[in-house]
């Protein structure tokens, strides 16, 4: 019987959704992207899920997409259609998630593995891992949102030069850069736990507002961005964990 290619388990209210392909360095294929999209919907779901930590199995978190299949297969244009379709649906079920997640990082992030990392709200990495955006390499362009993330974490003419280099970089530099929130030289998974036990102590639903509000500041107007913090602050404070939080504030 096939192993699953993504495996979940919970741990002190924190959900481990970790890609388990480690005979192919995680490489993404259609299988395992709607296996991951099933974990992160389950783990949003499930009230008992604080937050979200997303690893690797093996030696590598993930080098991206299955070049091997993708040399392989006779229709390529159809074969990427269908892998980028599917993996898009599993990055949209990152960035709505109503929990944090933290990537913890270890051996090769590359291409959309990158993309993957970059998806989470914050990632820690181990000191000996390694990035590169890799696409250039095998003459395609970015997709699962890479070329939206990149540009907006390390400025328009870093990223291009990234992309476009295909240059592997360091875990340092990814964190000078602002790729990385924490750089560990431990086990990144455990350091990833601690952290989103930290960042899942807020309100339910507070992570989706926050992400929402910083990725729309960038594109528009201070104006139209102020009435949209007034409305959401307005909205959030009518929940029920803010009104048990604002109500202990005021006692104390």
């Amino acid at each position: 019987m096939t192993s699953p290619p993504v495996v979940s388990r919970v741990e002190d209210g924190i959900a481990h959704v970790v890609l388990d392909r480690p005979q192919s360095a995680n490489a993404i294929d259609v299988p395992l992207t709607a296996a991951l999209r099933h974990e992160l919907l389950a783990a949003d779901a499930d009230p008992d899920v604080r937050a979200i930590v997303l690893s690797g199995n093996g030696k590598h978190f993930c080098v991206g997409g299955d070049v091997a299949a993708m040399a392989a297969t006779e229709d390529r244009e159809a074969f990427l259609r269908e892998l980028a379709g599917a993996a898009h649906e599993a990055v949209r079920a990152m960035h709505a998630n109503r929990k944090p997640i933290v990537a913890a990082v270890h051996g090769a992030s590359a291409g959309a593995g990158l993309a993957l990392a970059l998806s989470a709200d914050a990632v820690v990495a181990a000191e000996s891992a390694s990035f590169v955006t890799a696409y250039a390499a095998i003459g395609v362009t970015p997709d699962c949102g890479l070329s939206w993330l990149l540009p907006r974490i390390v400025g328009y003419s870093r990223a291009l030069e990234l992309l476009v280099t295909s240059e592997r970089f360091s875990a340092a530099d990814a964190k000078a850069w602002g790729m990385v929130t924490e750089v560990v030289d431990t086990d990144p998974v455990r350091a990833a736990h601690e952290l989103a036990s930290r960042l899942g102590r807020g309100a339910p639903g507070i992570v989706t507002e926050m992400r929402r509000l910083l990725l729309d500041a960038q594109t528009q107007g201070l104006d139209a961005h102020l009435d949209q913090e007034a409305s959401t602050i307005a909205a959030m404070s009518t929940t029920e964990a803010a009104d048990r939080l604002i109500t202990a504030f005021a006692a104390r």
